[in-house]
C-alpha cells in the first residue's frame, strides 16, 4: 500500500446509535500519520471509533479500506477486523484465562509459532514492568492493570490501523512514556495510521 493511499476512506457517512448521530463528508486516515478525534464526553467519538473498525455499520455512505468499497463487497468486513488493532473503551473481548496467554493467543493468530509468541509476549510484558502479572488471570487484575493489557495486545497485534478510544484515561506516566515511545515507533518507522480519541488534549502523547 502507497502512503498515498488511504487505510480508511469515509464518504458522504450518516450514522445513528441511539441518541448519537454522525455525518462525515469526508474522513481519509493515511499510513504513517497520527489522528487524534477530540471532544466532550458523549460527542460521538466512540461512535466513530466504531464506524473505523468495522464494528458499526452506517446508514448511508460508503467506508473504502485501501481504496476497496464496502458497499460494493469489494471486501468483508471481517477482514478488516483482523487488521485493525482496536482498544475500546470498554473492552469487552477478554473474559478468561491469564495475562500471558492472551497476549500469546494475539501473537498465534498472526502465525507466529508458540515458542516465539511467549517470547515476544514476555519481552512486552517485562518492557512495560507488567511481568510479574503474565500468570495472572483476567478476573484477579485491578482495572488499571487490565488497561495496560489491553493497550499492549494493540501493539502485538501489528494492525495496519491503530484505533485507540481513550487510551490515557487510566495508566500511570511512566507506562504512557514507555507507550508513547512504542506509538511512534509504530507510526515513523512502521507506517501505521494511529487514531486517538480522547476528551483531553493529547498532551500525554509527545
Amino acid at each position: 500500500m502507497s502512503d498515498q493511499t488511504p487505510v480508511i476512506e469515509l464518504q458522504d457517512l450518516k450514522v445513528k446509535r441511539g441518541i448519537q448521530k454522525l455525518e462525515i463528508y469526508s474522513m481519509k486516515i493515511y499510513p504513517g500519520v497520527c489522528y487524534h478525534i477530540f471532544g466532550p464526553n458523549g460527542s460521538g467519538k466512540s461512535l466513530l471509533m466504531d464506524v473505523l473498525a468495522h464494528r458499526q455499520s452506517v446508514d448511508t455512505g460508503n467506508i473504502l479500506y485501501e481504496n476497496k468499497s464496502l458497499k460494493k463487497r469489494e471486501y468483508s468486513q471481517a477482514f478488516v477486523r483482523k487488521q485493525i488493532a482496536y482498544f475500546q473503551q470498554r473492552p469487552t473481548g477478554w473474559i478468561c484465562g491469564t495475562v500471558l496467554s492472551y497476549l500469546e493467543k494475539t501473537l498465534k493468530e498472526r502465525k507466529i509459532s508458540a515458542g516465539i509468541a511467549y517470547q515476544q509476549a514476555m519481552a512486552k510484558l517485562e518492557e512495560f514492568d507488567l511481568k510479574e502479572f503474565a500468570k495472572v488471570k483476567r478476573s484477579q487484575l485491578s482495572p488499571g492493570v487490565f488497561h495496560k493489557v489491553e493497550l499492549i495486545r494493540c501493539l502485538l497485534q501489528n494492525g495496519d490501523l491503530l484505533i485507540l478510544d481513550e487510551p490515557y484515561s487510566i495508566p500511570d506516566e511512566n507506562f504512557i512514556k514507555k507507550f508513547n515511545s512504542c506509538l511512534r515507533n509504530v507510526i515513523r518507522n512502521e507506517k501505521k495510521a494511529v487514531v486517538i480519541a480522547s476528551a483531553q488534549s493529547l498532551f500525554r502523547f509527545r
